[in-house]
């Protein structure tokens, strides 16, 4: 009886151990990296409606033409409105660098709304697409309804480095 070697084979083209090739990328690679600001917290009890609210905002006029920013989402806990995350996302070849110089100003912004903050974290993010729900819960076409994509020629120009 034959028994299979865990040793890479000389023969590579019918290696079983090669990595599968990669799908291809439906986007640009510099463009499909993100780093994403996670800054976890406990609004206070009179503020958390309003915070969910009001942080969106304030971050984009705030952070609007800046380099490298790219947008927020803000999002409540479901079981525990006073749980917010507020997420930033970055692009660009500086996209490390140009969020670790704006987060001092991203805690001053939530500092109206902040009872305790619980967790600041920096993560490499990668996106493919993004998709909106129609009224029926019916997926539209890509970035097709969004209105900050709708000038661009190209779905992906919007995050092009």
């Amino acid at each position: 009886m034959e028994r299979e070697s865990l040793v890479r084979s000389e023969n590579i083209s019918k290696d079983r151990y090669l990595p599968a090739p990669p799908e291809a990328a439906p986007c640009h690679a510099a463009a499909a990296a993100l780093t994403a600001l996670s800054i976890e917290f406990v609004a206070k009890p009179a503020e958390a409606r309003r915070a969910q609210m009001a942080i969106p905002e304030a971050v984009n006029s705030t952070l609007k033409g800046v380099a490298g920013y790219a947008g927020c989402l803000v999002m409540a806990s479901d079981q525990e409105a006073r749980l917010i995350t507020l997420i930033t996302f970055w692009i660009g070849e500086d996209r490390s660098k140009n969020c670790s110089r704006n987060q001092r100003w991203l805690v001053k912004l939530i500092v109206p709304y902040l009872e305790a903050c619980l967790r600041l974290r920096t993560f490499t993010a990668h996106r493919r697409e993004i998709l909106e729900l129609g009224d029926q819960g019916e997926t539209s076409s890509v970035h097709a309804a969004l209105p900050s994509y709708a000038a661009a020629t190209e779905p992906n120009a919007r995050f092009a480095a």
